[in-house]
């Protein structure tokens, strides 16, 4: 963490872009951190984050769309978790766009899958574009308000990745439960015959 900013302090918002292109949680509460004690505006750091956010996930599509398949077999980092992204996929398709962009682990992986297994550019891009403005704000919001609290509960949360993956599927899982029983309960409109 030390690290990280000490990046920030000398490369700025830069590093900021920069570290959101890839899995750039602990990146946005160090920054969000070094926005409350007034290196950087809050805002500022919220715009640099969303767009370096949507530019990563565009670029790992595109790449999934161009080269994906061999790229999954030479990383090996993805050949361990390539089967259960793409079950996560065919289980969870549409929903998994914008949840993926909370996923450790996966941040690369599903964009880059999502490539390959040729979802819609446009539908991926309004997800991806929909998805980068909450998941920012969060981020530097822990660092913002939480500070130091905020960065070693990133950090434990890095250790147990499996229970933070469960619990945003949970979260997911309840959300998309409650839109379709609204769906659900909303009245259709008569078809004439």
């Amino acid at each position: 963490m030390d690290q990280i900013q000490a990046y920030l302090v000398e490369y700025g918002l830069w590093f900021v872009f920069v570290g959101c292109i890839f899995e750039g949680e602990v990146v946005l509460v160090v920054a969000g951190f070094l926005a409350h004690i007034g290196l950087f505006r809050f805002w500022e750091v919220y715009g640099i984050a969303v767009a370096g956010a949507i530019t990563g996930d565009q670029f790992y599509y595109y790449l999934g769309r161009w080269r994906g398949e061999p790229i999954i077999r030479r990383v090996r980092a993805f050949s361990g978790r390539v089967n259960r992204a793409m079950a996560l996929i065919d289980r969870w398709h549409g929903w998994l766009i914008p949840a993926s962009r909370f996923m450790y682990g996966f941040r690369i992986l599903l964009p880059l899958t999502f490539g390959m297994l040729r979802t819609p550019p446009g539908r991926f891009a309004a997800l991806n574009v929909a998805s980068a403005f909450p998941w920012a704000i969060i981020f530097i919001s822990l660092g913002y308000f939480l500070g130091q609290f905020a960065l070693d509960l990133i950090q434990r949360a890095h250790e147990h990745r499996g229970i933070a993956i469960l619990v945003v599927m949970l979260v997911a899982g309840i959300v998309g439960a409650l839109i379709a029983l609204q769906a659900s309960r909303s009245p259709r409109p008569e078809r004439p015959e």
